[in-house]
Formats: C-alpha cells, structure tokens, sequence
C-alpha cells in the first residue's frame, strides 16, 4: 500500500446512506462543474492550444497529454484485466470503488484482496471530519483517503444534469488519466467510471457529448431489491441507459435543489487553476 500523504482541503463531502452513503450538514457545493457543464465564454490562464513534445505527446496549458488532442470520435479506457474487485460486505462500496481506482493508477499486480478493501474502507471513515456511527463510507472519505495515499488530489463535484456530469468527469479523466467516482442509486452506493466514448475528444474541443461510460460496479454478482442486478465488470454503458446514476438531493444540500445534482469523485490536476481541465479554449475560472 503506498505511503500516507499529506490531506489536501476538499471542497465538498458527503457520506453514502443505506449502507453505502449521509451528508454532514456543513458540506458545500463546487460551483465549478456546472459552469464547465455550461461552457465557459470567458476562459482565463494558459492557453489551451496544443503543442508538440519531442516523445510525440502533446502538451495542453502545460499538460502533457497522450494520444495528442485530435479531431473525430473518442474513446479513452483505463481498465486492465484484474483490476474490478467486487465489495466484500453491503456497507463496502467506497472501499472496493477505491481499491478499484488505486488498481488502475498504479502500475503492477492489481490487489484485490479483503485485507486492503477494509483498510480503504476504514481510511474512508477515519479521513471524514465527523464521527462514523452507521455503516458506510463518505465521498468525503472517499476523495480524501485517494489524496491521503497520494492518489490525487480527488474532490466531489457536481452538476444538474447527466451529460454535464459526464462531461466533467471525462474531461478531468482525459487530463489526468485516472478513473472517476459516480454516486449512484439516488445516494446508496458508489460506481468507478474507468472509461468513457465521447462524441469528440475533450481535449481538443468544448463540442462533445459523452455516449457510452465503462463502469466498474463492486456490486456485480449480487441483486438490490430496489435497483436490480449489478452490472458486470467493465460495462460497457450507454449513457441513455445509464439508470442507475441519478441525481441526489438532501436537506443538508439546499444547493442542489429540490431535484438534485449528479455527483461525481474526480481527481485534479495538479500545478493547473483549480486543478480543473481546460475548457472552450483556455483555464476554467473558479466560480
């Protein structure tokens, strides 16, 4: 397991419920991601136009990037064989989510084992800022145990609708080649998007739509009354028929409104305004 890391300040947190997920009462919301969702006219900070490096990689506001940004449909998959592992017990998801993300930034022998997913599940538990008393972990846990062990920085962030979530997480997934968090099941349980096809590649356009996400769901092999079957290993998802990412919404998030937001665990880039991918041209402002 790697070695600890400093904790960086997130800027949201929210726990699962029902077993997987609860939202402490002094959480906020990123505004970022609905803008970025919107399109950005006004884009501040480095220039976004790519450049050529001697090793055929490209850099993007001093980003190196591999494939080069280029026109034409897009596909982007992180998951190598091994690396799905499903949750040892009902209140895990997080821990297996994160043991899942960790097996596909790090290089070697994927790990899978019980050992590690409770280790990551407590670390999820322990990083939150208040007293765990239910079973489940926080997507406050969640992006902080990935920061602490120097996986990130990962932060929660949302945004009203789907495609603009989706959006988000493929553009922050392309810069920084690694895979993102969706909380799923109106709150109850937590998904890995290890990949995504999009109309256009998000790093050579603002112009593009999300079509398919490969997902990694800890639950596979096992039913929910309420939601179904889990999905299989490294599925394959059209987003029109991606049911089971649904808005969340609570009374501790007066911010998302009555009908909620889609939230999403993506990991920041480092050294960049933010840490959020550039859009329409150059750098996201914080909103």
């Amino acid at each position: 397991m790697p070695t600890a890391g400093r904790l960086v300040a997130l800027l949201v947190g929210l726990m699962l419920v029902a077993g997987c997920a609860l939202v402490p009462p002094d959480s906020r919301l990123a505004a970022l991601p609905e803008t970025i969702a919107a399109g950005l006219s006004e884009p501040v900070g480095a220039s976004a136009v790519p450049s050529a490096t001697p090793s055929g990689e490209s850099q993007v506001a001093g980003i190196r990037l591999r494939p080069r940004p280029r026109k034409g449909a897009f596909r982007m998959d992180l998951y190598r064989r091994g690396d799905h592992v499903r949750q040892y017990t009902g209140s895990w998801c997080v821990g297996a989510s994160m043991q899942m993300m960790i097996n596909m930034i790090e290089d070697g022998r994927p790990d899978r084992s019980r050992r590690t997913q409770k280790a990551m599940y407590d670390l999820a538990r322990d990083v939150s800022p208040w007293e765990e008393r239910r079973p489940g972990a926080s997507t406050y846990g969640w992006a902080g145990g990935l920061t602490e062990l120097g996986h990130g920085p990962y932060v929660e962030l949302s945004a009203p609708g789907k495609q603009g979530a989706l959006r988000v997480a493929a553009r922050q997934m392309r810069y920084t080649r690694k895979p993102v968090g969706l909380l799923v099941w109106s709150g109850r349980h937590a998904w890995v998007m290890s990949g995504f096809r999009a109309s256009a590649d998000p790093a050579y356009t603002d112009d593009f739509e999300v079509t398919h996400v490969y997902i990694e769901d800890p639950w596979a092999g096992r039913s929910s009354p309420a939601w179904g079957r889990g999905l299989d290993p490294h599925s394959l998802v059209r987003v029109s028929r991606l049911s089971g990412f649904t808005r969340w919404s609570s009374h501790h998030r007066p911010e998302y409104g009555r009908d909620g937001h889609y939230v999403i665990v993506a990991p920041l880039i480092e050294g960049v305004a933010a840490g959020m991918a550039p859009v329409a041209g150059g750098l996201a402002p914080a909103a």
